[in-house]
């Protein structure tokens, strides 16, 4: 049997090149992580697989960077995060509450303590529920300016343009549950653009299609997680989407998404997150490339 004898001198050489390697090995991660964190001159939409609702990264080509809500859980909200975003990275330009349900608020409630969030789009509604209490409170704490979302406004964000196309200014306060005045907004960036729709119902598409809004898309973030009081033919036929996704939580008990929903949108390239996982939307300015996670 052959014996290896370790001198001092050959240890130390081995243990040098040992450590030599192992600061190479991590010297390229933090490369790799520090360029994936870099801004590419392309814009990048997440769509975050966060179970049942609504979660929504958006990474400007100027490195801007934008959340629209939160999905239901803190954890699964941070989870994604930090799968996108460097480790180090602690700043969100704009977060946009889409309304106040606990599928798309409660994973916000995370987020003020982690991040610096510089502006906050919203209804302007306040809800009583514990929840929202405390979501009002977190960014009151930190002087977080809150930009009321009224129908027209539009907001730029270098390159990329949000226009709010719902609710319209003077709707009713809702109450806990209602979709009635979640906020629609459209993106614009070049000749590409996405139409974000929260939980807008039917009523809420016609109420848009009767106003003759700007609702041509390419990519459909489809209403209410596929709900059946939502996506109506006639609202698909003004979108007139080639993407189609669709946020939903797995063996969800709500049947989402409707087999109605998924029937009108045949001949639209359908992603979801509860098969595809997240859902990563890229854009030059002219065309999309479109990854699910889970996608071969």
């Amino acid at each position: 049997m052959n014996t290896i004898t370790f001198t001092t001198s050959r240890l130390h050489r081995l243990l040098t090149q040992w450590h030599t390697t192992v600061l190479l090995v991590i010297s390229a991660s933090l490369i790799w992580l520090s360029l994936r964190g870099m801004p590419d001159g392309r814009l990048h939409v997440y769509f975050l697989d966060v179970g049942q609702g609504d979660a929504i990264f958006i990474h400007a080509p100027d490195g801007r960077q934008i959340l629209v809500d939160g999905g239901p859980s803190p954890n699964a909200l941070l989870d994604e995060l930090g799968d996108i975003m460097p480790f180090w990275d602690r700043s969100l330009d704009l977060v946009v509450l889409t309304h106040p349900d606990s599928d798309h608020m409660n994973g916000l409630l995370a987020a003020p303590a982690r991040y610096h969030i510089k502006q906050v789009l919203d209804t302007g509604f306040t809800l009583q529920s514990a929840d929202a209490i405390a979501w009002n409170d977190a960014l009151a704490e930190r002087s977080v300016a809150r930009i009321p979302a009224d129908q027209g406004l539009r907001l730029l964000v270098g390159d990329v343009i949000l226009t709010v196309l719902s609710p319209a200014a003077g709707a009713d306060s809702p109450s806990a549950g209602d979709n009635a005045a979640s906020i629609v907004l459209r993106l614009d960036y070049g000749r590409t653009s996405v139409l974000l729709t929260g939980d807008a119902s039917t009523a809420v598409e016609a109420e848009m299609l009767a106003e003759a809004l700007p609702l041509d898309a390419d990519i459909l973030k489809a209403g209410h997680h596929g709900s059946a009081d939502s996506s109506s033919e006639a609202f698909l036929a003004a979108v007139s989407p080639e993407i189609a996704v669709i946020q939903v939580g797995a063996d969800n008990t709500f049947g989402h998404p409707a087999p109605a929903v998924l029937d009108r949108l045949q001949g639209v390239e359908v992603l979801r997150t509860d098969q595809d996982g997240r859902v990563e939307a890229i854009s030059d300015g002219v065309e999309w490339q479109v990854y699910g996670d889970r996608r071969p």
